[in-house]
């Protein structure tokens, strides 16, 4: 559960209950841009491919539009190997799902955040998970998964690979995973001569705030800067950020295409992490767009407010929501994420499972018409499966 962080050393306030639920934290923080943002300060030595100083190419259009439906694909079941290889036809189903979600061509996926790795069993938050399957690097399954961005590409869906351990922050060994993930994005679109064939981003899913037990335990609010998280790991997160943005800056400076960069953000985050916020709230910041996981179902607030648009009440004061989130990330375009799961994998006041794809699609409705702000550019769904959209009662 969040807290607040106390400034004078006296110890934190717990959040209340939403002030957790509504939470579903990621990614950020360390190394600094030098003033030309060609060069890093950063030990995890971000892999350089050389060529001219990055091009200035025009922002993806996607960014400056309010028209992205996007879908967070995770290594679940049907797995990713199965999908990749199109094992019981899974690849043929999802891409049915996503040009017509429940039967709705309008409501289309047109984006899509995708774990296309496979991970050996074990607790996540004990120890980093070890890749078994990994199509980035593997000569035999790497054609798989070029026909499969190649018919998403077709199909109008730009695919980012998607990567997420709330322990990667933790030590500057587990540091270098994230960044290693970028570095293999990056040669496997090089490997790919067919550009429809290629990720279009990368989209990282860290959430130090999940660490409840194994050997860092709590340790994400320990030693903290005012108002944000633990000092150590916040360099960290701005290192993993910074050396991935460089990464992809100079994949870009090679090729000529734009890499996107994103990450996901609870929806209280701005709020009780500001470092964070003033990091990655900038123009000139290394993320191309950030999701904020607003994990709200209808219900209302203790003001008789909708906690999907107004936020929840935490014990003291109401954090979170579209509302409050559309006006702290002010200079970075933002997706507006809702969650699907059931109690199995979501608190019921945190997800649409209950209510039905059809409230949540109206809900959806209505953000994109009634708020104003330049900065929204549309909505994420959390996730395809199992148990999730895909399977949501009308």
């Amino acid at each position: 559960m969040l807290e607040n962080p106390s400034e004078d050393g006296a110890p934190a306030r717990r959040l209340g209950m939403f002030g957790c639920l509504a939470l579903y934290l990621p990614v950020a923080m360390f190394c600094i841009y030098c003033a030309d943002r060609g060069q890093i300060s950063s030990p995890l030595n971000a892999t350089s491919l050389n060529a001219a100083p990055p091009t200035a190419l025009s922002a993806p259009a996607f960014l400056t539009q309010r028209e992205t439906r996007a879908l967070w694909l995770w290594d679940e079941t049907p797995s990713s190997q199965a999908i990749i290889e199109n094992r019981e036809g899974a690849q043929d189903a999802l891409l049915d799902f996503l040009a017509a979600p429940h039967g709705a061509p309008k409501r289309n996926i047109n984006r899509l955040f995708f774990a296309a790795q496979g991970h050996a069993p074990g607790d996540p938050l004990k120890a980093a998970q070890p890749v078994q399957y990994n199509p980035l690097v593997g000569e035999d399954a790497r054609p798989h998964l070029q026909r499969l961005l190649g018919r998403l590409s077709a199909q109008g869906v730009a695919t980012e690979l998607l990567a997420g351990q709330a322990i990667w922050l933790a030590s500057d060994e587990l540091a270098q995973i994230p960044v290693q993930r970028c570095r293999e994005t990056v040669a496997f679109n090089l490997a790919s001569e067919d550009p429809k064939a290629r990720f279009a981003g990368v989209h990282l899913d860290i959430e130090p705030h999940t660490i409840t037990r194994g050997p860092w335990a709590g340790q994400w609010w320990q030693h903290r800067l005012p108002r944000g998280y633990n000092a150590e790991w916040t360099q960290r997160w701005k290192e993993i950020l910074t050396s991935c943005r460089q990464i992809l800056d100079d994949y870009q400076a090679q090729t000529g295409q734009r890499l996107t960069l994103s990450s996901d953000i609870g929806s209280d985050f701005a709020r009780y992490n500001q470092p964070m916020r003033k990091f990655l709230n900038r123009a000139d910041g290394p993320l191309d767009y950030l999701v904020v996981l607003n994990y709200f179902d209808t219900r209302k607030n203790q003001r008789g407010q909708p906690m999907f648009v107004d936020g929840a009440h935490d014990g003291e004061q109401i954090v979170g929501g579209v509302r409050q989130n559309l006006a702290l990330w002010s200079q970075v375009p933002v997706l507006i994420g809702v969650e699907t799961g059931p109690e199995s994998i979501a608190p019921d006041p945190t997800s649409f499972y209950q209510e039905g794809y059809q409230i949540m699609h109206q809900t959806l409705d209505t953000l994109l018409v009634e708020q104003a702000s330049a900065r929204l550019i549309g909505v994420a769904i959390h996730h395809y499966a199992p148990d999730a959209y895909r399977d949501m009662k009308p």
